[in-house]
């Protein structure tokens, strides 16, 4: 008798079990950031499904073709983009108020 109780509460726990893993383990990420270096610094590329959904080598809405200076500006921003997505922002613009925030330095 007790053994019919708990089937179907071990069954559950199971299946959470496997969803947990499942999801931890074998999903991969909506959105992955890549940061790249240029000719003129770096920049980075946001992936969708395997599909590059953005390339922003320069540093966005700032005049020429200039690259971030560093990886790590590169990234900061890439994240802040990706976080614009998961949020349902597109296109994710950036004003140059949230790039100075960022540590960008703006014209």
């Amino acid at each position: 008798m007790k053994n019919n109780r708990l089937r179907p509460i071990a069954t559950l726990l199971a299946g959470l079990v496997l969803i947990t893993v499942y999801s931890l383990f074998f999903r991969k990420p909506d959105y992955e950031l890549q940061t790249m270096s240029t000719g003129s610094g770096w920049g980075y590329q946001i992936v969708h499904n395997g599909k590059t959904v953005i390339n922003q080598p320069t540093v966005p809405g700032q005049p020429g073709q200039h690259g971030f200076p560093t990886e790590v500006l590169a990234r900061k921003v890439g994240e802040r983009v990706v976080s614009k997505l998961r949020q349902g922002q597109f296109p994710p613009t950036l004003n140059p108020a949230e790039l100075s925030q960022l540590g960008v330095s703006v014209q």
